[in-house]
């Protein structure tokens, strides 16, 4: 018993020791732990491009393409790239670098099949706004991006639009079951929040049976974002449709809708 109080006091006396030496060494050389950290991050900070190799550029700004490509390889984080680009996607990535085409943006027609309110639809993997969807099993909700210039998925003409952040040539478009919907989602008087009922000029003119309208945003509620409205219709009894565009177009309403449901019905399949 003795023996063993005794093991266990030099141990308690050992590990003090080691304890007192590491905080000591840790004091005495702390500038040069941190140096060698500082020099990791810098390292991360030149790879990824937000600092310039050159000592003499440390002072530049950082400049706007540097964010975005720092904001894509985020996107592309959890997502692992193709192996081999199509020609398309090879090309814009030449043209495009860092912006995840062949990924995040794609040009591939690969037809991806889900199931909607109880119906299946057949998509084209160019038509979704992330084409890392395509991925992806058990989607019930179609986040697609189109050309406002009769609802085309991009091509190479238009990257640049498909790209920006917010465009007056590219539409939205969301196509959803029931679920979680309000019961008043797809009738007029159902005005979301920041929203306001747009009427036709034309009177004469009405939206076709089931349509929810087009609501626009009031300017006076969201000042900081681009002026849109959304376009609400019901697909059949079971399956919803929100097309989200420029409120320059509003007065197009009636066609947008019409080639709305023309290109859901494409990618309905009928059994």
């Amino acid at each position: 018993m003795k023996l063993h109080r005794q093991n266990k006091f030099r141990w308690l006396v050992f590990v003090l020791l080691l304890t007192l030496s590491l905080g000591a060494g840790y004091f005495h050389y702390r500038q040069q732990i941190f140096e060698v950290f500082a020099a990791g991050t810098r390292w991360v900070l030149v790879t990824c491009g937000f600092e310039p190799e050159d000592e003499a550029e440390r002072s530049e700004r950082l400049q706007s393409d540097q964010l975005r490509k720092l904001f894509y390889a985020a996107r592309m984080f959890n997502s692992p790239p193709p192996e081999e680009l199509s020609e398309e996607d090879a090309r814009a990535d030449k043209k495009y670098p860092g912006v995840g085409f062949g990924l995040v943006h794609t040009f591939s027609t690969k037809p991806v099949s889900l199931v909607i309110g109880g119906w299946l639809f057949s998509i084209p993997c160019t038509y979704f706004a992330d084409a890392r969807d395509c991925q992806k099993g058990g989607l019930t909700v179609a986040r697609l991006k189109v050309s406002v210039d009769g609802l085309s998925a991009m091509d190479e003409e238009n990257i640049e639009a498909f790209l920006a952040a917010a465009s007056t040539e590219i539409a939205a478009i969301t196509i959803a079951g029931l679920e979680g919907r309000p019961l008043q989602w797809g009738q007029k008087k159902a005005v979301p929040e920041g929203y306001s009922l747009y009427e036709t000029v034309n009177s004469e003119v009405e939206f076709s049976g089931d349509t929810g309208g087009v609501f626009c945003t009031d300017s006076q509620v969201s000042p900081h974002v681009m002026p849109h409205c959304l376009l609400r219709f019901m697909q059949g009894k079971d399956v919803t449709v929100e097309v989200k565009f420029a409120a320059q177009l509003r007065a197009k309403s009636i066609d947008i809708e019409q080639q709305a449901r023309d290109l859901v019905r494409r990618f309905q399949v009928r059994r």
